[in-house]
């Protein structure tokens, strides 16, 4: 059977073939495991029925859905196509069942967010409480990662919106992203550092000292990479993190220095848990948005949530 572009499936397919939930977990299993025999053993069934299967998915499209290599079984275009689809249904079966096992459940809606870490961590937390007072009805669960890891839990639909600071990275087919804030950049050391009473540090007065600096291939890091080239230093790093209680707990016990959303050093600050240093940057390191699906009608629930999102990116932007 051809991989070639066919005709477009009639949009009762699924109901004319008779697709069942037991050839969408085979869809997902065999891309997790791109083997046969294993996919076999998982769905607790032979590697003849797992083949029977996979010959009446392909019967039913008209497409082949993998290539079997000496390397494994790896999934076509088409093949992609449907599993990504196949994802989404059964994630939001499962959803369906949370949802009624929950107390109240049923009129409940869950949404799932991923969160970039530092990027924010100050705006998601105000958005959640202007949530809560406004909409009744609406859990959020919040997951915080690297980019990296959130955005194929996004394309899958295991998160439903990822809030992040927008790059490179965060562009991809299927990805609808909104800007939310222009959120500013500082330099911070702990509240007893050298640098935190000088009025203008040098960039040599800082790469005199070590640097917990963000993940390689974030925005930000991105962002310092370009203006430590810039600025011809190198400092001395053994550390890459984004997350802020890392960084402060490291900050408070060394000399090391990092970089934060001002609004979250601020925050800090005031309570002399670190110190702001007198360094300007200029804005390299990419704007805050918010990230979703963009083939999925948002529900009233997100659309809320995103509100909630601009209205706070809106107030912070205002603040001194």
């Amino acid at each position: 059977m051809s991989d070639a572009p066919e005709a477009a499936l009639r949009a009762d397919w699924f109901l004319r073939g008779r697709l069942r939930l037991r050839h969408l977990r085979l869809l997902v299993v065999m891309d997790d495991v791109r083997n046969v025999g294993e996919a076999a053993r998982r769905m607790a069934t032979t590697q003849p029925a797992v083949s029977r299967m996979l010959a009446e998915l392909e019967e039913m499209v008209g497409a082949r859905l993998f290539e079997r290599t000496s390397k494994g079984t790896f999934p076509t275009v088409h093949g992609a196509s449907m599993i990504r689809h196949a994802r989404w249904v059964l994630g939001d079966l499962e959803r369906m069942g949370r949802e009624w096992s929950e107390p109240g459940g049923l009129g409940i809606e869950t949404l799932s967010m991923g969160i970039n870490s530092s990027s924010a961590a100050f705006l998601v937390p105000r958005m959640l409480l202007r949530l809560e007072r406004r909409a009744a009805g609406i859990n959020v669960l919040v997951r915080e990662g690297s980019i990296e890891a959130l955005l194929p839990d996004l394309q899958t639909r295991k998160l439903d919106l990822v809030v992040a600071r927008l790059g490179a990275g965060t562009a991809g087919a299927g990805l609808a992203t909104r800007i939310l804030c222009e959120e500013p950049m500082c330099v911070c050391g702990s509240a007893s550092h050298p640098l935190a009473a000088r009025k203008r540090p040098s960039w040599k007065d800082l790469a005199a000292y070590p640097w917990i600096l963000p993940p390689r291939g974030s925005p930000v890091r991105a962002g310092l990479d370009m203006l430590f080239q810039r600025e011809d230093v190198r400092p001395a790093s053994r550390v890459e993190s984004a997350s802020v209680l890392n960084n402060m707990v490291l900050m408070d016990n060394s000399q090391a220095l990092s970089v934060m959303p001002r609004a979250v050093a601020a925050y800090h600050a005031r309570r002399h848990a670190l110190a702001i240093l007198a360094v300007e940057l200029p804005p390299v390191f990419g704007p805050i948005g918010v990230i979703r699906h963009d083939s999925l009608e948002p529900s009233p629930a997100m659309r809320a949530l995103i509100e909630c999102l601009e209205e706070e990116a809106r107030a912070l932007a205002q603040s001194p």
